[in-house]
């Protein structure tokens, strides 16, 4: 199976190429397709690269395909560490290359006053830590009200640091009609628990350890 073949458009499969993939990894021909038909996704991988380029790729497919007059966040990713998000923001580099994106992380070792300002701009994607959000959130209200996505990554890691309360805050302010992807590295039963007051009739995708990593 190519790239091609999960109707990703072409600034996307150039950028992929370019970066060294021949071919989708195993959770990208799994998750793709069900991403961009707007199904609601439970995905049960290893962390890694192949997982974020999974959701990353039809996310940018996802705002180029609708691009009405929008100025609010339209997709919010919540993940739990800065060593993750950084991943994330290298996935949206990469697949980005050739397509415009108003992307914005927010983390503990980032200025609140610099987080603002930054979010007084047009922001297309929001990749946050859950915590670090509701303080920017507490010092001034961040509009959350026109999410069209919600991406949940690390999702065992969010219960193991003690988010859910965080998540379960941030959850009021996000519409309830909207398309969520999560993603955990293991599936026990409080995280299948806890998808399920997230998901809407998910489609479920299972991979084996992910291998492939960046080409620098």
């Amino acid at each position: 199976m190519s790239f091609k073949d999960l109707n990703l458009i072409n600034p996307i499969i150039r950028a992929a190429t370019e970066t060294g993939y021949s071919k989708p990894a195993e959770i990208q021909y799994s998750a793709i397709p069900n991403i961009l038909s707007g199904k609601d996704i439970i995905g049960c991988a290893p962390t890694g690269t192949e997982r974020i380029a999974a959701f990353v790729m039809p996310i940018l497919q996802l705002l180029k395909k609708h691009t009405a007059e929008h100025n609010g966040i339209r997709i919010l990713i919540l993940t739990p560490t800065r060593e993750q998000i950084v991943q994330i923001e290298k996935g949206f580099e990469i697949y980005s290359k050739y397509l415009p994106l108003s992307q914005l992380s927010i983390s503990e070792d980032t200025s609140a006053g610099s987080q603002l300002a930054a979010l007084r701009k047009r922001v297309d994607i929001l990749v946050a830590n859950p915590g670090r959000l509701l303080d920017v959130i507490t010092q001034r209200r961040i509009d959350l009200s026109k999410i069209e996505m919600l991406v949940v990554d690390e999702a065992d890691k969010m219960l193991d640091l003690g988010f859910i309360s965080d998540i379960k805050n941030i959850l009021r302010l996000v519409p309830v009609k909207r398309q969520t992807l999560f993603f955990s590295a293991t599936m026990s039963s409080a995280v299948r628990k806890f998808a399920d007051t997230l998901l809407n009739n998910p489609a479920e995708v299972t991979t084996t350890p992910a291998t492939y990593q960046y080409h620098s």
